[in-house]
């Protein structure tokens, strides 16, 4: 039996979601059960990153609560079927009591929050935000937790110095907008290059209208794409069939890779995202990762195609502006060196780098390893 964590008067609650509808209305009636015996409620499967002393901790916070709160803190192991909102609202329905119910994973990741009755002293999706962008990913999920009490409790925010991430609707950095090519324009770039080097993409790298651009153009008017052009029409089959074998796997592991379940959730963002080809087609190659993550065999994928066979290695990749470092399988990395244009996967009319997407800035995930957070980010 999970371990049940008695305090007055709240709750904090950090759930996962189940793999269907079924699993996740399980899991929501197990939560409640739970709640009507003990406002906090911890599963045992989390005591790797929130130990006794931290229990303790959190019930202290709990307990200096002014208004009901209600805590379960449990591992987030399948898609989000049922999101953090809608699972607040079956809490508190399933409870029948006022107060304030808070919703996410053992580490923090997606701390969603909300009241019930109760006035809170900033808007409960300024306190999400806030414990979203001020803590970094890593930082231990305890603290983001007992940080979102506090601020629902009336206590200052951590200094601008100290914050993660200052977005740019608080003052932060301004992305660099992405702007179409002047088809005429000689001394235009192409469009924005959305990657990064280690973790950091180069918004502004472009390429100009000469060299790689005028290649494309030839082959666009010619209405060649290269033989692994665009997402085929049956991605999204394949996509949410991969998908549904990573989650049935990672539920048959009493102790699922924890790289595996981020790519199956993040792989599940995808599939829910517009339902573009490149989406489908993003959904299949994070799901194919998971599985490959699961195996212990997860192999690095080219930037211009993520479908390209093979384990891709870095190549520097030259533009008129800049030098960057992407990975690319032994067919693009060949291209590049002999200035060739590399066969890349396409986005409507175009290679899809050349679009302001969260696939353009990740690369699919060949150019930050965190797609979950990405694409948490991408939807806001």
């Amino acid at each position: 039996m999970p371990r049940r964590l008695v305090v007055p008067a709240i709750a904090l609650a950090l759930v996962c979601s189940g793999g269907g509808n079924a699993l996740a209305a399980d899991r929501t009636d197990l939560f409640v059960a739970a709640l009507k015996e003990s406002p906090v409620y911890v599963s045992d499967s989390v005591s790797r990153r929130i130990d006794d002393a931290d229990r303790e901790a959190l019930l202290r916070d709990v307990e200096r609560m002014p208004f009901p709160t209600f805590v379960v803190v449990a591992p987030d192991l399948s898609s989000e079927t049922i999101y953090g909102d809608d699972r607040l609202a079956l809490l508190r329905d399933g409870l029948g009591r006022d107060g304030l119910y808070v919703v996410s994973d053992d580490r923090g990741s997606l701390v969603y929050l909300s009241a019930y009755g109760v006035q809170l002293p900033m808007r409960d999706h300024d306190i999400e935000q806030a414990t979203y962008n001020d803590y970094d990913r890593d930082d231990p999920g305890i603290d983001k937790l007992r940080y979102a009490l506090a601020l629902a409790r009336g206590e200052a925010r951590m200094p601008r110095s100290e914050r993660a991430v200052i977005p740019p609707d608080e003052g932060g950095p301004v992305p660099t907008p992405y702007r179409e090519p002047e088809e005429d324009d000689e001394r235009t770039s192409s469009a924005a290059l959305g990657f990064s080097i280690l973790g950091a993409f180069f918004a502004g790298v472009a390429l100009s209208a000469t060299g790689l651009e005028r290649r494309y153009r030839r082959r666009r008017a010619r209405g060649r794409r290269g033989k692994h052009a665009t997402p085929a029409a049956d991605t999204r089959t394949r996509a949410v069939d991969t998908h549904a074998k990573l989650a049935r796997e990672i539920a048959r592991k009493r102790a699922p890779d924890e790289r595996a379940v981020d790519l199956e959730v993040a792989a599940s963002m995808a599939l829910d995202r517009q339902g573009k080809p490149i989406d489908d087609l993003g959904a299949l190659v994070l799901a194919q990762r998971g599985r490959e993550a699961l195996a212990g065999k997860e192999r690095e994928r080219c930037f211009f195609d993520p479908r390209h066979s093979g384990w891709a290695k870095p190549t520097r990749w030259q533009s008129d502006r800049a030098m960057v470092e992407v990975p690319a399988c032994k067919r693009c990395a060949q291209a590049v060196a002999a200035g060739r244009a590399p066969e890349s996967a396409w986005d409507g009319d175009r290679p899809y780098w050349q679009r302001d997407t969260v696939w353009a800035r990740t690369g699919f995930g060949t150019l930050r390893r965190d797609m979950r957070r990405a694409l948490a980010e991408d939807r806001r």
